[in-house]
């Protein structure tokens, strides 16, 4: 193997490892999650994979500061079924936009078409993610 791919392949095990360290726990309720290491943001964003994050950066360029809900949660299922959530890849954020949501939601329908954007009816958060485009608004939480 050449120099080249040990140190690409060496970076990957290290970006991975800062994302399990600093990984959100989930317990299945947004009210109750915990976080083993977070930033003044009050969620690590270092977790995300490169296109996830530019695409927090493309929000947080058009709406400012958003306030992170959740980024990365090794092994997060998608609420009622057994498939495995962007979240546990580092390419899924919630997040909010205080008094700006409907404007947020827009944007995102008109603008990210590398991904989802999503919705809850008892939530007040936005889900964007990194994946195969849809649009899902005022979707059922799963939550019990």
């Amino acid at each position: 193997m050449s120099k080249g791919f040990i140190a690409i392949i060496t970076l990957m095990l290290i970006t991975l490892a800062a994302g399990i360290a600093n990984a959100r726990s989930y317990d299945g309720d947004h009210s109750k999650m915990k976080s083993r290491a977070m930033t003044s943001s009050g969620s690590s964003v270092t977790c995300l994979s490169w296109d996830a994050r530019a695409l927090l950066n493309r929000i947080r360029s058009k709406f400012g500061n958003v306030q992170i809900v959740s980024t990365c949660r090794p092994g997060a299922r998608i609420a009622g079924t057994r498939n495995v959530s962007r979240h546990s890849y580092g390419k899924a954020i919630d997040f909010r936009v205080p008094g700006r949501k409907a404007e947020v939601v827009r944007w995102l329908i008109a603008n990210h078409r590398t991904g989802g954007v999503m919705t809850y009816r008892d939530m007040d958060h936005i889900h964007v993610d990194i994946g195969p485009h849809f649009v899902a608004l005022n979707r059922p939480s799963g939550r019990t």
